[in-house]
């Protein structure tokens, strides 16, 4: 047991040293409270500067707020008791083309697109919507029943996040919509009260550091604990059913069962045996 452990730390431990390779899509320019970062099977807290890569997950506790810089030049503040990933980023930096796909899984975000050619792409999708932008500033707060979106700036196109062939509306300034199973809702203009509030929640105090990947410091990764596997059950011999039908291989009975099925044998065989010689 205590060799395989070993192992598995091993293997992980190298798999996280190769991880470490990949190019960095984004850093940690500010940071208040505590946040952790899961890259492949393994965990660290987020600490400021911090360079993060495709992939990585950032979680937030219940005080921990966290601000990203991209690079492209676009700006994430992710809100506390929040789970967001990076799914791909590729940018030759400011104004140049870019593809980027984020997600927030849950919680609350505030963000900012950096100016990009007309053909980029820039997606933030939430378990109910897909948000796509070019240049503009917007929130979005992902709850377990409905995602709702608002724009700040500029103009964000929102979708349902399925394959459902319902098109995109179009929100401007103070405007939003909340998506849900159903689909889109009416678009409304938030009050102020509640443009506040989505702030607020996205704010993020505290020093603000310079983006410079090549000062990032390093994260202290350390390997998640193996997935618990399912306890296989002993259940009686008869209780287990053959995994191939056509198996012909395959026991269906207990050996209690098959023992007693023995012994009929042998007495029908020996009644036929007396009944042959009367």
């Amino acid at each position: 047991m205590f060799l395989r452990e070993l192992a598995w730390g091993v293997i992980a431990l190298l798999s996280s040293a190769a991880l470490a390779w990949a190019d960095p899509v984004a850093q940690v320019v500010k940071l208040s409270g505590a946040a952790t970062v899961t890259r492949d099977r393994a965990t660290a807290p987020v600490i400021l500067g911090a360079a993060l890569e495709a992939g990585d997950r950032l979680s937030t506790d219940a005080n921990g707020r966290v601000r990203l810089q991209l690079i492209d030049g676009s700006i994430i503040n992710l809100g506390s008791q929040s789970e967001f990933e990076i799914d791909d980023v590729t940018s030759g930096g400011p104004g140049t083309d870019r593809e980027i796909g984020l997600e927030l899984v849950t919680g609350a975000l505030r963000a900012f697109a950096a100016p990009a050619t007309p053909k980029s792409r820039f997606e933030i999708r939430t378990p109910r919507a897909i948000t796509a932008v070019r240049g503009t500033e917007w929130g979005i707060l992902a709850l377990p029943t409905q995602s709702d979106v608002l724009v700040m700036t500029g103009r964000v196109g929102v979708r349902k996040n399925e394959v459902s062939g319902q098109s995109a509306i179009s929100l401007t300034r103070t405007l939003g919509v909340t998506v849900t199973d159903a689909g889109l809702g009416q678009i409304t203009r938030w009050p102020q009260s509640q443009v506040d509030a989505l702030l607020a929640a996205t704010d993020v105090p505290g020093p603000e550091t310079p983006f410079d990947l090549g000062q990032a410091p390093s994260l202290n990764l350390t390997p998640l604990p193996p997935a618990a596997q399912p306890e296989k059950k002993n259940l009686p011999y008869r209780l287990q059913k053959c995994l191939d039908p056509d198996s012909t291989n395959c026991s269906r009975g207990s050996d209690r069962d098959q023992d007693h099925d023995n012994d009929n044998d042998h007495e029908s065989q020996h009644e036929h045996d007396n009944s042959s010689s009367i």
